[in-house]
């Protein structure tokens, strides 16, 4: 039987067939079925997708947005039907995730929402029963997949920002502990202007944190005001979040999952992006016509409205998501981890980590955006996990991960696969300024360099300035605590001292530390000086100090500037120089005698043919400055040689994971 179906988004039924409707304001917001004025049935409303009544007027049923029946009942049993809710309506923008990966606007604006990129997916959550996006973009780097909302050209949302508003979104990082010092951006418009949310930067007072981020100001220049949370967010956990602009109360708000957590004062008129960033990116934040400082994991919704929501009307949006997690399906599997984009031979085995696996579970492997898909058995189950043979058929790409067990499946996550018959031997490791990032150290400190050797890193790297009277400095910026290095003389430089109480080092401090290692090199960057000639004589104090001290096998050299790197060949020609500026290709640094190559990310992804062109020439290659595992892979698979990291211990787990399975291949061990 056909049947007339009446959708929860209508809000209130005003006709069904022959059932009235009550107009009975319902403040805990549920869905009410009525007989002669008893109540016959209740339901949380959050969870009602529809309501269908067969053709014939004979039976009422309610469903879920996965069509699953929650209540029926004949028609003779039901005679009103009260569906009412004071939620807040986003009329700006109402971002819902389609199974095709699409996305549309639900809101009155009817924005259009573009899909760049096609590494996010989108996959149904039986705990928020709507599809989701999942994005496996570098966090904090940048996106490969995203969703861009245009809004600069747009006069009525632009005012309407303008005017104070309220953002919305549920969103779940997808991270390997411990997150990274680096801004990533899941909802966000900005570029010297604009709103939206972040995980902010250790900074002050603030930490690694859920961020609210509007830009308002007096004076008509970039004021970025700060709602933080407080809050670090776990991996893997869901987070419902609103932040607030009120211009009328000159407040900023942050709220995570309807609490309170931050109120700041946020004084002045709405500042406008840069030109060329007005969109609002989920997955990522505008950066011009790219995006920039990427997401990886899920978001679930995103929405805008047009007036600043007050503390009730946020907990009636909160409400909807708690009644969904308190409902939630209970997994079967827990704690689930896996490697993703680690290279795998046909034949090899590929561990899957979690709790609840049981024996005759079996791993559909789903390719994105394709309907080929591989089911294999799970094998070695232990009460942690299994592990699946990588099958002959399987090719590189991107993957959903889905178990099966009997008439039950939970998605696992995503995984990029990369099928290879040549392994690359990983990329050994290089603190950069040394390991400071752990209690009691500081970047170009002695404790870091200690750091760097106890952790047994391929090197650590430095950075050099001399001072008026000779002395080599180590600090990175010019100047510290308004002291221009090469402006000044030892005596004043010696007494400036580090966040960590430390007094300024010497290279020849570090030089003496190096005398008694033998596992670990310092890499030298020799800074760009206020002019040529001051670092041609850094250039000339560093060959002389590490040649006196018989330390020239323990010490390489990089610089940005190509005119340093040639000095030092000059001075000692079986030196080590790699050139960091990323404008060389590997042949004309080779004809200089500059035997390395250090250089970013997109230099390498974008001229793919300098890797192998520098092994063909016998250089080496090494990437600055990847703190992402998955960046680390993605360069590791590349076949770069070395990694320069402010995560060193990360950088060696990924070394060693290569190093061990791939030892055994007739493939460079790393030792």
């Amino acid at each position: 039987m056909k049947k007339k179906v009446i959708s929860k988004d209508i809000l209130v039924l005003t006709a069904l067939v022959m059932c009235s409707v009550s107009a009975k304001s319902q403040t805990d917001d549920n869905l009410y079925i009525y007989k002669n004025g008893v109540i016959m049935h209740r339901e949380k409303a959050a969870i009602v997708d529809s309501v269908a009544m067969e053709k014939d007027k004979s039976v009422i049923t309610l469903y879920d947005a996965t069509k699953q029946v929650l209540y029926t009942a004949p028609r003779s049993q039901v005679d009103s039907i009260s569906f009412t809710t004071d939620v807040p309506q986003a009329d700006m923008l109402d971002v819902r995730f389609n199974a095709d990966g699409t996305a549309t606007d639900l809101s009155p604006m009817q924005m259009t929402v573009q899909k760049i990129g096609n590494t996010q997916t989108v996959y149904y959550n039986e705990t928020y029963k709507r599809y989701v996006a999942n994005f496996v973009n570098p966090w904090a780097g940048n996106p490969t997949g995203y969703y861009r909302i245009n809004w600069e050209n747009n006069t009525k949302f632009k005012n309407m920002l303008a005017n104070g508003h309220t953002l919305e979104c549920i969103v779940m990082g997808n991270y390997t502990p411990p997150i990274a010092n680096s801004e990533a951006k899941w909802f966000s418009s900005h570029q010297a202007g604009g709103t939206g949310f972040l995980i902010s930067t250790i900074s002050g007072s603030r930490k690694n944190e859920i961020t609210f981020l509007p830009n308002v100001s007096t004076s008509g220049s970039s004021t970025w005001r700060w709602a933080t949370s407080g809050i670090v967010p776990e991996p893997g956990v869901y987070y419902h979040l609103v932040g607030v602009w009120n211009k009328a109360l000159k407040k900023a708000y942050i709220y995570v999952n309807g609490e309170l957590k931050n109120t700041v004062n946020a004084d002045g008129n709405f500042v406008l992006p840069q030109s060329g960033s007005g969109w609002f990116g989920i997955g990522c934040d505008p950066s011009g016509n790219n995006g920039s400082t990427a997401w990886n994991g899920d978001v679930v919704l995103a929405r805008i409205y047009d007036s600043p929501l007050n503390a009730k009307q946020v907990s009636k949006l909160w409400e909807q998501v708690r009644i969904l997690e308190e409902n939630a399906p209970q997994p079967m599997v827990s704690n689930i981890s896996y490697s993703s984009g680690y290279p795998v031979a046909p034949g090899t085995s590929f561990a899957i980590e979690g709790i609840g696996f049981q024996e005759g579970d079996m791993i559909m492997l789903q390719q994105i955006n394709s309907s080929n898909s591989i089911t294999i058995l799970l094998e070695n189950v232990t009460e942690t996990g299994g592990a699946i043979t990588i099958p002959e058929e399987l090719t590189s790409n991107q993957y959903t991960l889905i178990l099966i067990r009997g008439d039950q499946t939970q998605r696992l996550g995503t995984c990029t696969f990369t099928v290879t018959t040549t392994l690359p031997h990983g990329m050994k490791v290089i603190a950069h300024r040394g390991y400071w990032d752990k209690a009691g150290s500081a970047e170009n400190s002695r404790s870091s360099l200690q750091n760097a050797f106890d952790a047994q890193c391929y090197g650590s790297e430095t950075d050099v300035w001399i001072t008026q009277d000779g002395h080599v400095m180590v600090n990175h910026d010019a100047t510290f605590n308004g002291v221009n290095i090469q402006n000044s003389n030892y005596d004043t430089c010696k007494n400036l001292t580090l966040k960590n109480g430390e007094k300024m080092p010497e290279l020849k401090d570090f030089l003496e530390m190096l005398e008694k290692e033998d596992s670990c090199k310092l890499i030298i960057e020799i800074k760009t000086h206020s002019d040529e000639a001051r670092g041609k004589i850094c250039c000339d104090s560093c060959v002389t100090q590490v040649r006196r001290m018989g330390l020239q096998d323990k010490v390489e050299y990089i610089a940005f500037s190509f005119n340093l790197c040639r000095e030092i060949v000059r001075l000692d020609p079986n030196a080590h120089v790699a050139y960091l500026n990323g404008d060389k290709d590997p042949q004309t640094l080779y004809n200089n005698g500059i035997m390395g190559l250090d250089y970013t990310a997109n230099n390498y992804r974008n001229n793919p043919t300098w890797i192998p062109e520098a092994q063909r020439l016998g250089m080496t290659t090494n990437v600055w400055t990847i703190n992402d595992r998955s960046e680390m892979i993605e360069m590791s698979n590349l076949g770069i040689d070395y990694i320069t990291t402010n995560a060193p211990e990360t950088a060696k787990e990924v070394y060693e994971y290569y190093r061990t399975h791939y030892q055994n291949k007739g493939k460079d061990s790393g030792k």
